[in-house]
């Protein structure tokens, strides 16, 4: 941290309004395995230090691989030069939220550090069940994978901050592909991702869930194709977890909204004068963002421009209520604070906002799975994330899924095939109007969430219990 504090010195010295420092260590294992065999092995360790300055009303940004105080100084310098000639082309004033000074350490708690354990053991546990997978009738392949990270960050600041993070996060799959009925089809077991240790992964039934997965695939290739028309969906957690992630993750991200994203990945239809007053849902409809949710992706205890991880909603009782934002845009929000939602994915990148936790809470009313589907006549209920498209606005979307249920008369009578839904994003979410509790529900997530340019990948968890969504368009994949 020395070095780092060193550097901030030197800094103030040379007359910047803002400058952060951060040392980051990214290391990730990732292992995929085909049948019985491991097919690619991957091992990254990414170490260097960025540094950001922000020079009047313009920001630089300077990174190098080395931690050696001459190169770090190097890199700051660079980014001293790139944010005086921005401040020289600046069109408006930029004005930071203010945050306290923080003198802190947060840590992933684990019990096995997963880059402790040998490669052969990892590999055991899924080719154990991938042999499982491959005894099942008509399987054709059986496929896997298993992903570890360890993330180090030292951060320092102007403001006086010193921030020391670990983190670690464990993602693990597996999934069985049929080939019958001039069919080709698969089924996906896919343990929620989380910030943990090894020990997660020990836990995880993989072998256990082998035949379920391997024998639902074949099902799947016997499937009818279901109707065009207006349905009834019922979708699982795993599920309604991209949904929100696409639908309401995305477009509720402020740097996107002022069209910080705009020659990259779009904008949104989520405009400044729609907050607090649009109805994004249904009254059922809470949208809570998490950074504190214990083992959350997105757990960091404080993000990449010193703001402590905080929790707040997108949207309450159907009406959308807030953003995600970093020092920078927050206070054009009327926002005190910036929402702790801020990261890069290694040293060289640049900190942008990203999306949070995210989750839909769970109902108010007691209500399982079991009775959803009973007080639903006729309807789907879809399970797992399947192939999806979504506008440049985050408006117009289409999901597909994992595995597809035909729902009559209250139970489920069998599975379909080629289910497609789309939905205008805010009425979709209107059009939900029932949620079960909290007794049902689950989490899920991502580790490759895409944005900015250059490209970066980030990780965040997103939950839900079962949900019911009335009239959606339902089409027949061709």
């Amino acid at each position: 941290m020395e070095k780092l504090t060193d550097l901030i010195g030197y800094l103030k010295k040379q007359g910047v309004r803002f400058a952060d420092a951060r040392e980051h260590l990214f290391e990730e294992r990732s292992l995929r395995f085909e049948d019985r065999r491991v097919a690619h092995l991957n091992e990254e360790y990414t170490n260097g230090v960025g540094v950001r300055i922000l020079f009047g009303n313009g920001w630089g940004y300077g990174s190098t691989p080395s931690t050696a105080p001459g190169c770090i100084r190097e890199a700051a310098d660079e980014a001293l030069e790139m944010a005086k000639a921005a401040n020289a082309r600046a069109i408006g004033s930029i004005d930071l939220c203010e945050e306290p000074c923080h003198i802190a350490t947060f840590e992933t708690k684990i019990e096995e550090d997963p880059f402790q354990v040998g490669v052969d053991e990892i590999a055991n546990a899924i080719i154990t069940a991938n042999d499982e997978i491959l005894k099942g009738k008509d399987i054709i392949k059986a496929y896997g994978m298993a992903v570890f990270r360890r993330m180090k960050k030292r951060y320092a600041n102007t403001e006086g901050s010193e921030i020391r993070t670990t983190i670690y996060t464990t993602l693990s799959e597996i999934k069985a592909l049929a080939r019958a009925n001039d069919e080709v089809k698969e089924r996906t077991f896919a343990p929620p991702p989380m910030n943990a240790g090894y020990e997660y992964f020990r836990n995880t039934d993989f072998r256990g869930a082998a035949p379920r997965i391997a024998a639902e695939a074949r099902e799947h290739c016997f499937a009818k194709s279901c109707e065009d028309g207006e349905q009834t969906l019922i979708l699982d957690p795993e599920h309604l977890s991209l949904t929100m992630h696409e639908s309401v993750g995305h477009p509720t991200e402020l740097d996107r909204v002022l069209g910080y994203e705009e020659s990259c990945a779009g904008r949104s239809f989520v405009t400044l004068d729609k907050l607090r007053t649009f109805r994004y849902g249904s009254e059922l409809v809470d949208f809570v963002a998490d950074n504190t949710l214990d083992r959350g992706l997105a757990t960091y205890g404080y993000d990449d421009e010193g703001v402590e991880c905080q929790k707040w909603h997108i949207i309450k009782d159907g009406i959308f209520v807030g953003y995600g934002a970093n020092r920078e845009v927050a206070g054009r929000i009327g926002l005190k604070r910036a929402t702790g939602t801020t990261r890069a994915t290694r040293y060289c990148d640049v900190p942008i906002v990203r999306i949070p936790n995210l989750y839909l809470a769970p109902g108010k009313k007691q209500l399982s799975l079991a009775d959803l589907i009973a007080d639903t006549p006729r309807g789907i209920y879809i399970e797992g994330m399947g192939s999806f498209s979504i506008d440049q606005m985050r408006l117009n979307m289409q999901f597909g899924g994992d595995a597809f249920w035909e729902i009559k008369d209250g139970r489920i009578v069998g599975m379909l095939k080629n289910v497609t839904y789309n939905a205008i994003s805010y009425e979709f979410w209107r059009k939900c109007d029932a949620i079960c509790d909290e007794r049902e529900f689950k989490r899920h997530g991502f580790i490759s969430c895409g944005k900015g340019d250059p490209m970066q990948l980030a990780q965040m968890s997103h939950g839900a219990s079962p949900a019911r969504f009335r009239n959606i368009t339902v089409r027949r994949a061709k």
